[in-house]
This record gives structure tokens, sequence and C-alpha cells, in this order.
């Protein structure tokens, strides 16, 4: 049996076929991929981030994006990160970046294994991500990679598993506490 596959799309025309698609996805290697539902938690995480960032950012100097905003990792891939910060560009039809200080990923269990492998490497070759940042959703638990400017991006994250614990983000000069992503969280 022969099995028909699309060709690899590009960028252009992912985001064509995007605005006709009711569901959320991302573009891997001129692959879409559809985007998993999240929970409570997910969502809660995500907003936690968002109205910290945002009671602690110069919002005049920053966005702060959740979910719906592309950051373009590859020349045939466009990952919709849960959470990112980006340099406040006035365009109001804009729809993606290659620049973006913080990038969060909250980590469901059907991609857990994209985050932490295909999004670790395309975030870390953009110069334009300083930080990336994956959030455990079921305990208190932070994977912290910080692009040095002398050693490039590192190997191994820093994590953090105490909610008295804070993820240090010196390029947006800021100390993020664990306990105010795991807000109202429900964790182990």
């Amino acid at each position: 049996m022969n099995i028909r596959t699309a060709p690899p799309m590009d960028k252009a025309t992912f985001y064509r076929w995007l605005e006709r698609q009711e569901r959320r996805w991302e573009l891997a290697d001129g692959v879409p991929r559809m985007l998993p539902w999240v929970t409570s938690n997910h969502a809660r995480i995500c907003t936690n981030l968002v109205a910290w960032l945002a009671a602690h950012l110069d919002r005049d100097v920053h966005d702060i994006m959740q979910g719906d905003f592309a950051i373009e990792t590859g020349p045939r891939s466009v990952r919709f990160a849960d959470v990112m910060v980006c340099p406040f560009v006035q365009d109001p039809k804009g729809r993606h970046t290659v620049v973006a200080p913080l990038v969060v990923e909250v980590l469901s269990e059907s991609t857990e294994h994209v985050a932490f492998g295909e999004k670790l490497i395309e975030y870390g070759a953009l110069d334009g991500v300083d930080a990336y940042m994956i959030c455990a959703q079921d305990k208190a638990a932070v994977w912290l990679w910080l692009r040095d400017p002398q050693e490039g991006w590192p190997k191994d994250p820093e994590i953090l598993n105490s909610l008295d614990g804070s993820a240090r983000l010196p390029h947006l000069r800021l100390d993020l506490p664990l306990a105010e992503i795991y807000r109202r969280v429900t964790v182990a």
C-alpha cells in the first residue's frame, strides 16, 4: 500500500493555511502539528506568568504574548510558545517574531519530548532568545536555560523545584518567584 504524503510546507503557506484552522497548530520542519488541549493547571500557570510579567516589566519596552503569537525558529518551523516576552513593536497586524528574550513552555504529557527536544534545540539556536523556561504543571519544577554572553547556550538547565525559589532572569532584570508561577495551581 502506498501512502501519499504532502510535501513540506513553507512558512508563508503555513500562515495562510493556519488562518482557516479551528484548532492550534505549529510547523515543525515543514510539517503541521496540532497542539494539545490544555488543563486548568496549564492555563493557570500561563495566566500567572503573564500577570506577574505584566506587573514587573516596562510594557512600553516589552510585549508579553500568550500562546497565539508565533516565533519563527527555522526556515520551515514556526512555534507558538505558551508565554513569551518580546520587544514591543507598533505593528497591529504583526503575527510573529524571531526575538524573544524569554520563551516559556508549560509541559503537557503528549508534548514533553518536544519541549525538551526539538524546541530546546530550536530556541537555543535563535540569537534573539536569551532564556528558555519549561514549567511542570503537576509539581513545582522549572528548568531554565540562560544564554551567557561569552559562553552561549548552556548544555544543561538550572533546575528549580522549591516554591521558595526564584528564576533569575538577568537579561530582563527580574527574579521570578516560583510561588507566583504556581499560585493557585494544584501540585504534588
